[in-house]
């Protein structure tokens, strides 16, 4: 809304500034700040629909003879892997045993490999005992959803 001419006379008169520079910066500060949000969003959904691995294969190096993981007595779990994702099977740099990498793992796939490498190196899956959580705070709570999409996609 403009100021009349008798409103502006006033305010010459009290030497009043046309516009209060405290509210004209609060403005500024709340639209920085909204727009400062919306640019930090563009670059979270960026992130997430990004690929996460240009090459896309997952690799570990186990501490065993490439011949015993290609053969036909190779371990059930590798045959189960390689049924539904491209394994490649290669002597590890270094001679430190062989290196199975999977293609365009998912984080089932990616625990799957982790525990046929303790499997092959250790003749048992290890298992962790359960730690107790206690009184679940808000934001644990609020983290929850987080963490189970995590662990879904699985981390890199």
């Amino acid at each position: 809304m403009k100021a009349s001419s008798t409103q502006r006379a006033a305010r010459a008169r009290a030497k009043l500034p046309a516009r209060s520079p405290r509210r004209h910066g609060r403005r500024t500060a709340v639209l920085l700040a909204g727009a400062a949000a919306v640019a930090g969003m563009a670059i979270v959904r960026a992130a997430r629909s990004a690929p996460p691995n240009p090459d896309g294969w997952f690799a570990v190096t186990v501490e065993t003879d490439p011949a015993r993981l290609t053969g036909p007595d190779r371990p059930d779990e590798l045959a189960r892997i390689a049924e539904r994702h491209e394994v490649r099977i290669s002597p590890a740099p270094g001679g430190r045993g062989s290196e199975i990498a999977v293609r365009e793992a998912d984080g089932e796939t990616r625990d799957r490999v982790r525990k046929l490498k303790q499997l092959l190196e250790t003749g048992e899956v290890l298992l962790v005992d359960r730690q107790p959580e206690g009184h679940r705070t808000a934001l644990g709570r609020v983290g929850t959803p987080a963490f189970r999409h995590l662990t879904r996609k699985g981390t890199r």
